[in-house]
């Protein structure tokens, strides 16, 4: 966690210290097109080491909205059995990246899937620390209150020796319309 922490920071401090033409790039995409998202879901890892091991997790999403209802999203997680060690201590940790179509009714309800690979750190549930690799999918259901907010409903799945399988409830927000 420590490393993480020490990680972002150098990387504020670059970006800061960057010259002011280094994002230029960044002009030619819509900021409305960009969508984040939390997710708090129950989930259980399960595979030779951590067969049935139920765990809290928390989830968020960083997405860009592409034309035709293609989007690419990051997603990173934080999971753990017990609630006062999840941002300390987790048992889990994952990192994506996705692909997601999306089909939207209405303009109320949005259902997607995605996929993609994860990077998994599991702690506690092996005796040493253990990265893993995996193919990643999701299906979700967006139900909107307004043009921009929506409760989100998913079943996530990232595969690996020790596969994880969530099932949560969140909000999403978009920047623009979807």
């Amino acid at each position: 966690m420590k490393k993480t922490v020490m990680s972002a920071a150098v990387l504020v401090a670059m970006i800061g210290s960057a010259e002011a033409g280094t994002l230029d790039f960044l002009d030619d995409w819509n900021k409305s097109d960009f969508y984040l998202g939390v997710l708090v879901s129950n989930s259980d890892i399960s595979g030779e080491t951590g067969a049935g091991e139920d765990m809290g997790m928390i989830n968020a999403t960083f997405g860009y909205l592409f034309p035709k209802g293609i989007s690419l999203e990051a997603r990173l997680g934080l999971g753990t059995d017990e609630t006062e060690s999840l941002f300390q201590d987790p048992v889990t940790t994952y990192t994506a990246a996705m692909f997601r179509y999306h089909y939207t009714w209405r303009h109320n309800v949005m259902t997607y899937a995605s996929v993609g690979a994860s990077l998994r750190t599991h702690s506690n549930v092996v005796d040493v620390d253990d990265v893993q690799a995996g193919a990643a999918y999701a299906f979700g259901m967006n139900l909107f209150g307004s043009d921009t907010a929506s409760v989100n409903i998913e079943y996530l799945y990232l595969g690996g020796p020790d596969a994880l399988s969530s099932i949560g409830i969140g909000f999403h927000r978009y920047f623009g319309k979807y």
